[in-house]
């Protein structure tokens, strides 16, 4: 009687270890498929607050609108994959509301202190870097890559040289001539990275040389050095 089941028996027990093996597996692939969503949200979310974090700088010191405009882009793709995978509660509202405060009146950065300073010229690294990948995956056209980031660049220039400027004015008028002359010249050797065709170079030149001469007698020979540039 048992010879006879015996066959049964070993296709039943083969069966019950298939369908176990068969659970397992699925449940397995259940928590490998949440696990790899757990790590793509993750690193979404890491990228998207870099790229709200360089948009709410960029916003403050009143970068190119290109700029601006290419990094905005980037948050709303962003978000629409984030919210494609169901993040955990509260994530996709906190993102959308840090893009939010992004977007509005965030007040201009004080371009005077040290920090907000280091603040700026990495939000305007980051934007020329994302520009340069965006390039090199075929998003954006080698010259509209190469005319944001020279924009950028000289936006860059410009910020050095007119918180330079500023300091060292205020400076001069507050009798500190020595220290309002260090300002002058690191403000001149921004100026002097200008491109030659850029027309405000001379301009600026000029007028930092003028200040120089203002701040110290030997100024004056130092704007007549420069008057053939």
């Amino acid at each position: 009687m048992f010879s006879e089941n015996a066959p049964l028996l070993v296709v039943a027990l083969v069966t019950i270890l298939l369908v176990a093996l068969l659970a397992n597996y699925l449940v397995y692939r259940r928590q490998e498929r949440a696990l790899q969503r757990a790590i793509k949200l993750q690193q979404l979310r890491i990228e998207a607050e870099k790229v709200l974090d360089s948009l709410s700088i960029l916003n403050q010191i009143d970068c190119p609108k290109s700029a601006r405009e290419l990094l905005n882009q980037e948050v709303v793709r962003l978000l629409e994959q984030i919210s494609r995978l169901k993040p955990e509660a509260g994530m996709l509202d906190q993102l959308r509301s840090q893009s939010d405060a992004g977007a509005g009146d965030s007040g201009t950065l004080n371009l005077e202190n040290e920090r907000a300073m280091k603040q700026a010229h990495g939000a305007i690294r980051f934007a020329i870097r994302f520009a340069n990948h965006r390039r090199s995956i075929g998003a954006l056209s080698a010259l509209q890559c190469d005319e944001l980031s020279n924009e950028l660049q000289r936006f860059d220039y410009q910020i050095e040289i007119d918180t330079h400027l500023t300091i060292g004015k205020r400076l001069l008028d507050s009798d500190k001539p020595a220290v309002a002359t260090t300002h002058f010249k690191q403000a001149k050797s921004f100026i002097s990275r200008l491109h030659h065709q850029n027309p405000q170079r001379r301009e600026l030149l000029e007028q930092v040389n003028d200040l120089i001469a203002q701040a110290l007698p030997f100024g004056t020979q130092a704007r007549k050095n420069d008057k053939a540039e």
